[in-house]
């Protein structure tokens, strides 16, 4: 490294990506960037939300090089740090995933459920792919992995392809803050004992100086039922329907186990509201996601023409600060605490040895240090184990091309119901997404 980091965004035509620079641009004392590489194999995109970083950097750090590439080996040479953000197959391929659940009566969610196996399927062969061509070209760079869905991701390069990697999601960060801006501290005076799964974690304790304060947290909630949300999570948050359904569902959660809870949790807690509410929508969130991303593209067109000034809605402080933030204690050393998805090597006793798991961890130079977090309540436990095997299975199925495994991780997951709906599902994915998956051709 000389003046500066080295840093290249796979995916970088997504309207994540000016957040990302947002990051980037408020720790710029402290983590300094000499070159960014956007790189995306969509032409308009990458050409769009390029000029608007272009816009930033010239504003904001114009000593920074910008380049803009749709040539990944490009994007992997040379770099320091390799972000990656993609999306294999785009919205439509979300729109997919989520709508043959639903019409099935199932939930027909991103990441949980049939649609996060969906996507697993076509996602993995194309992470390994990336971490393949890392090890190749550039074995000393760091891959700091954004991709949904994170867990199975991370399990699928660990296993068939090691480099150094770390995988991340914001929604454990989100909760910190949020506590932070409920108690009146900053979010690094707590520490959360969490533990589970990428979108299957629950926080057990949440520490301040000495103390844990979900239990007053909990009273709180239940002796004030009607408590201003706004006040906790912040009125911007709370205007969009689906993060105060989210936030809600979670503190629901919260009041009945005194477990904090991911946001996911809603879709095994309250499985049947959910298939009301996707029923009474008339539409996926891909197809709401798209008319946003078609709007936030528009806007980024208008700053760069001089016509108005930038407001970033997608992607959020959340994101950016984990990402940059966790890229910033690898490159500096700085011991900071993380939590994270890495392979289980005793942090939690019950599941497999080298599952990935997401729980805390101290990250330094070296990497990721996780903490133990010990036995999981046996009110959560059979629910963590039932994914965790569901996910080993459908990491098996991507990696192999197996129709069997596909088949048996569906029929174990939680939120499909039987053999024969599993059957059903695997048929249908297999048909729709035939072009993103060669490996179960003749399975």
């Amino acid at each position: 490294m000389s003046s500066g980091l080295r840093v290249s965004i796979l995916g970088g035509g997504s309207a994540y990506t000016p957040g990302l620079i947002e990051g980037f641009i408020r720790m710029k004392d402290t983590v300094p960037l000499e070159r960014l590489v956007l790189m995306d194999i969509d032409s308009r995109k990458l050409a769009i939300v390029g000029a608007m970083v272009k816009t930033m950097l010239e504003a904001e750090m114009p000593d920074t090089r910008l380049d803009l590439t749709q040539d990944r080996l490009e994007a992997i040479q040379d770099m320091d740090f390799i972000l990656c953000q993609i999306r294999v197959g785009g919205l439509n391929a979300r729109h997919i995933d989520e709508s043959i659940p639903a019409q099935m009566g199932l939930v027909g969610q991103e990441t949980t459920g049939p649609g996060g196996f969906a996507m697993a399927l076509r996602t993995i062969p194309v992470m390994v792919d990336i971490a393949r061509d890392i090890e190749t070209h550039n074995p000393g760079a760091w891959l700091i992995n954004y991709t949904n869905p994170t867990g199975l991701v991370a399990e699928a390069i660990y296993k068939a392809c090691p480099i150094k990697e770390i995988s991340i999601c914001d929604e454990p960060m989100i909760l910190q803050e949020a506590l932070a801006g409920f108690v009146g501290v900053e979010p690094a005076s707590l520490f959360m004992e969490y533990f589970g799964l990428n979108h299957l974690g629950w926080a057990r304790r949440v520490m301040l100086r000495g103390n844990d304060i979900l239990p007053v947290l909990r009273q709180t909630l239940q002796e004030v039922p009607g408590l201003n949300l706004d006040r906790v999570f912040g009125s911007d948050v709370m205007a969009d329907p689906k993060a105060q359904m989210e936030l809600e569902n979670t503190l629901r959660i919260f009041r009945e186990t005194g477990l904090l809870p991911s946001p996911y949790l809603q879709y095994y807690f309250f499985t049947d509201e959910i298939i009301r509410h996707q029923a009474d929508s008339g539409r996926t969130r891909a197809q709401e996601v798209m008319e946003l991303e078609k709007a936030i593209l528009a806007d980024f067109e208008e700053v760069t023409a001089g016509r108005k000034k930038p407001e970033l809605k997608r992607g959020g402080r959340w994101h950016a600060d984990m990402m940059i933030g966790l890229l910033g204690a690898i490159a500096q050393g700085s011991r900071s605490v993380y939590i994270v998805n890495v392979p289980n090597q005793g942090s939690m006793p019950e599941l497999p040895y080298g599952k990935i798991v997401e729980v805390p961890a101290i990250v330094d130079a070296s990497g990721s240090h996780a903490f133990a977090v010990g036995n999981m309540p046996a009110s959560v436990r059979g629910l963590i184990q039932a994914v965790a095997a569901y996910e080993e299975l459908t990491v098996e199925a991507a990696l192999k091309g197996s129709r069997k495994h596909a088949l048996e991780a569906l029929a174990c997951h939680p939120l499909v119901p039987s053999r024969e709906t599993a059957k059903k599902l695997l048929d249908a994915y297999l048909s729709a997404h035939a072009e993103y998956l060669p490996q179960f051709v003749g399975s």
